[in-house]
């Protein structure tokens, strides 16, 4: 059941566990169980501390896939910030036209 739990990436308590394997808590801090204790710990030192269930270890990302996922949204986010900033000079210029429509003046595009 522990495998299962940490293959799985379910949520690692000592009550969580002895609820699952219908034993006591009790049961589970009793000196014969120290090694299925001791594992039952470091299954749950490995989840995050926001609460949730760490993921199982085929679903997490490694880190080389984390820095390139970073480095194409930081790319596509300054391609959106150039496209950006080109059509406010866009608008700015056809505002400008606007302006000097409404005002009777013709300015010649080029």
């Amino acid at each position: 059941m522990l495998d299962a739990l940490e293959r799985d990436g379910g949520a690692v308590t000592v009550a969580g566990v002895a609820a699952r394997a219908r034993v006591s808590r009790t049961f589970l801090y009793d000196a014969a169980q120290a090694p299925l204790l001791a594992r039952l710990r470091g299954v749950a030192d490995k989840q995050p501390t926001t609460g949730r269930p760490a993921l199982p270890d085929q679903q997490r990302i490694t880190t080389r896939s984390h820095e390139t996922v970073v480095r194409a949204l930081r790319d596509a986010n300054r391609k959106l910030h150039e496209e950006n900033e080109r059509l406010r000079n866009e608008l700015a210029v056809a505002l400008g036209q606007l302006r000097d429509l409404r005002r009777g003046i013709h300015v010649p595009r080029g």
